[in-house]
């Protein structure tokens, strides 16, 4: 997997340049659709920024109105599922100063998990460039890579159940480890 260029990507996400984000530091490719969702009597647009293999990621930029809660952002996913299965929807208020990065894990016979990751601008934004290395893609990368591989890396990276689950298994197993080292010490 490619090295992200940490310092731009910060630079990007700052901005709210969501355009070069995905197309000069993830290497994702150009895609301009939009659609026009109504929930409860509210009109927001998705602007789609870049594709990858049938990935898209869109922006949902609120401005003049407040900033749609879970349950309302949780149905705009569910119509842009309709019509583009797999994507990431990226919330943005109207200065951009705050950004909520959705993706929506689905896996059949099993209820859909949603995994949002805020970015604040005035924060340095670590946890959600994490999770965007997972979804870097290289050149070389570009002619085995298809839409499984790429739902893949956003389940590396999004899936903070996954992730945590792996945590806790590993530590588990170095302290049961370290255990076996430590002697004279009482039990009390």
């Amino acid at each position: 997997m490619p090295l992200l260029n940490k310092e731009k990507t910060s630079d990007l996400l700052h901005a709210a340049d969501f355009c070069a984000l995905f197309t000069e530091v993830l290497g994702w490719d150009h895609h301009s659709q939009q659609l026009n969702i109504s929930v409860d009597n509210k009109n927001y647009s998705l602007i789609a920024i870049a594709h990858k293999r049938g990935m898209v990621a869109f922006e949902c930029q609120t401005p003049n109105a407040e900033f749609p809660p879970y349950p309302i952002r949780r149905k705009i996913d569910q119509q842009v599922t309709r019509n583009v299965r797999e994507h990431i929807i990226i919330y943005t208020d109207a200065p951009k100063s705050l950004q909520i990065w959705q993706w929506v894990k689905s896996e059949p016979g099993k209820p859909t998990a949603c995994r949002e990751q805020p970015y604040h601008q005035d924060r340095s934004g670590e946890l959600l460039i994490q999770k965007l290395e997972a979804i870097k893609f290289s050149l070389d990368e570009e002619e085995q890579l298809d839409i499984v591989e790429v739902q893949r890396r956003a389940r590396r990276g999004f899936d903070v159940e996954t992730i945590t689950k792996r945590f806790y298994d590993r530590f588990k197993t170095e302290h049961d480890g370290f255990l076996k080292f430590i002697k004279g010490i009482p039990d009390e």
